[in-house]
């Protein structure tokens, strides 16, 4: 029992397109979760840079 050249190029067209559908999700993926990470990090720097601010303010009202 012999597999034909057609049969064989569909399976590896098809193994092509699922290994193109794996990295696109894949990509994906990595840019939500760096999109994520970057939030993160800006929210952090904000809540650092107010805290800053905040203390600032407080040790300014107390030398008046």
């Amino acid at each position: 029992m012999s597999i034909s050249s057609e049969t064989v190029s569909e399976v590896k067209t098809d193994l092509l397109h699922a290994s193109i559908s794996l990295q696109k999700e894949e990509d994906e993926r990595n840019q939500k979760e760096d999109s994520v990470r970057m939030l993160k990090a800006r929210r952090a720097i904000e809540d650092y840079l107010e805290e800053k601010r905040l203390k600032r303010s407080i040790c300014d009202g107390w030398d008046d």
